[in-house]
């Protein structure tokens, strides 16, 4: 009868201990639960970018927003003039800006669109277009009867795929040669030919109206 009445006084312990440990946990588990969650910081918004003034003089500002410039309240496309007493010209490439005012001094100024910096100025109005024009080279001013040879040159203000031909002066007279070849992307060009006139040829290149100076091979 001792045993069982230990037992169960130690039975009745523990039940005891278990049930206060559960009510000790409680209200740390409602605190927990009722404690607010942490607020997130607020994200930061970027700073809009400041737009860039291009004063090209006359009381006339190019605005630049996103890297566009806009003249009088529209953008400016690259390639695009604007010519109203005011010019104003975009490159190709959207880079830099040339305007031009009316009065003295060098007419064409360059600016940066980026930073709006000046950068420098030209004469020449940044569409001219290029004068025709030609350079002829051989690559040898004495050659054997019927030896190759090579002539080299630059076109400039000449469309890539225009046809060059060389010419030679025959009594007084020039004359067209069976050598011709075409203008490349780079403006460049190179033909072969064979001369069989001994002496001294004068020669020279062709293309349309366009005309190189005249250069000399010999022919021994």
């Amino acid at each position: 009868m001792r045993t069982i009445t230990h037992r169960r006084s130690a039975l009745r312990t523990a039940t005891i201990s278990v049930i206060a440990g559960t009510a000790l946990l409680a209200p740390a588990a409602a605190a927990l639960a009722s404690a607010p969650a942490p607020e997130r910081p607020a994200a930061v918004q970027p700073a809009a970018a400041k737009a860039t003034k291009i004063d090209i003089g006359a009381g006339v500002l190019i605005t630049v927003k996103g890297g566009k410039p806009y003249y009088d309240g529209k953008v400016i496309k690259p390639g695009q003039t604007v010519d109203n007493g005011i010019y104003v010209h975009l490159s190709a490439d959207g880079k830099r800006l040339f305007s031009k005012t009316q009065g003295g001094g060098t007419p064409y100024t360059i600016w940066d669109v980026k930073t709006g910096k000046r950068l420098g100025s030209q004469k020449t109005s940044p569409t001219a277009k290029a004068k025709a024009a030609l350079t002829a080279k051989p690559s040898a001013t004495s050659v054997k009867a019927w030896q190759e040879l090579r002539v080299s040159g630059k076109a400039t203000g000449i469309k890539a795929g225009s046809k060059v031909s060389l010419q030679q002066k025959q009594r007084g007279t020039w004359k067209t040669l069976p050598a011709s070849t075409t203008v490349n992307k780079s403006g460049a060009y190179s033909l072969r030919v064979k001369l069989g006139l001994k002496g001294k040829n004068d020669l020279r290149v062709k293309s349309g109206a366009t005309l190189s100076p005249v250069f000399n091979v010999t022919v021994r």
